[in-house]
């Protein structure tokens, strides 16, 4: 039995067996393409989920959904950046 799906990138309604519509597959590719090759030549350091998807320029909802994958297993992305007093207002987050 075929079912309809929800795309995870642009709300359109699908039939098939990924998690995003035809037409987002190459916009998806291409982000990842771009997520892979900044973590391989600037790393993540200290950067937070909001900060990464600003030097990607990768929306925060597609860069969540990406970091969930196995490949991205063990990434460390903080949630909030550390104040100037250096408060524990710094959480990390292994994906």
């Amino acid at each position: 039995m075929v079912e309809a799906r929800k795309c995870a990138r642009c709300g359109c309604m699908y039939i098939a067996g990924t998690e995003v519509c035809g037409k987002c597959q190459s916009k998806d590719g291409a982000d990842l393409h771009k997520l892979k090759g900044f973590i391989e030549s600037q790393g993540y350091g200290e950067l937070t989920q909001g900060e990464l998807a600003i030097a990607t320029g990768i929306t925060d909802k597609n860069l969540a959904r990406f970091l969930r994958n196995d490949e991205f297993k063990g990434v460390c992305i903080q949630e909030k950046a550390v104040g100037a007093t250096g408060e524990s207002n710094e959480i990390a987050q292994l994906v």
